[in-house]
């Protein structure tokens, strides 16, 4: 794994996240009415770019999978990420599915603990036959709190992510009714190896 640094990484990474996520109901939920290949592809540039500014955007070696994965503590914010985020809440989400998505990550931030390593988007190109992508992500995230002494979270709203997630060693610690969509969220933790 490495750190999304150029623009052909960032632009590879876009292209993971847009197919993976392109019919997920967690993520069109904040687009209705708005949802076009422009603007969900906007839409994702934000998620990269936040991620980028907390140190925490990663492509596998053969870039075929990508990782957003950072501390939760993390606060990093920069000029371009404020920016972007209002452009998305005027001309993407719209007010009203802006200020609904901020109220849903502030619940989410609240089941959340404090402290450890979130896995905030992980996606691997569906076009690649094979799991080499998804188990290099699992074992760099697996290793980097391991070598920190902190637990790893990821959520997600999908059942067959949520059996991933279980095979793959998560505990689910927490489950809630999606406030704006008709959906659950499964919340996951990893103990580090001490």
């Amino acid at each position: 794994m490495h750190k999304i640094s150029t623009y052909t990484e960032r632009k590879r990474a876009l292209d993971i996240l847009i197919e993976a996520f392109k019919n997920s109901q967690g993520m069109n939920w904040m687009l209705s009415g708005r949802r076009n290949e422009k603007n969900f592809s906007v839409f994702l540039k934000m998620f990269l770019l936040e991620a980028i500014v907390k140190d925490g955007a990663y492509l596998t070696e053969k870039q075929n999978g990508v990782v957003l994965f950072f501390r939760i503590e993390n606060k990093k914010t920069s000029l371009k990420l404020i920016l972007i985020k209002l452009y998305v809440l005027v001309f993407i989400t719209g007010i009203k599915n802006g200020f609904n998505a901020l109220k849903y990550r502030r619940a989410v931030d609240n089941i959340r603990p404090k402290e450890g390593w979130l896995g905030w988007l992980v996606a691997s190109d569906q076009s690649v036959i094979g799991n080499a992508a998804a188990y290099e992500i699992k074992q760099f995230m697996f290793n980097t709190a391991d070598e920190s002494k902190q637990s790893v979270y990821v959520e997600t709203t999908i059942p067959r992510v949520r059996l991933l997630y279980q095979r793959a060693g998560y505990v689910e610690y927490a489950e809630i009714e999606h406030p704006y969509n008709n959906l659950k969220v499964w919340f996951f933790k990893r103990e580090p190896k001490l």
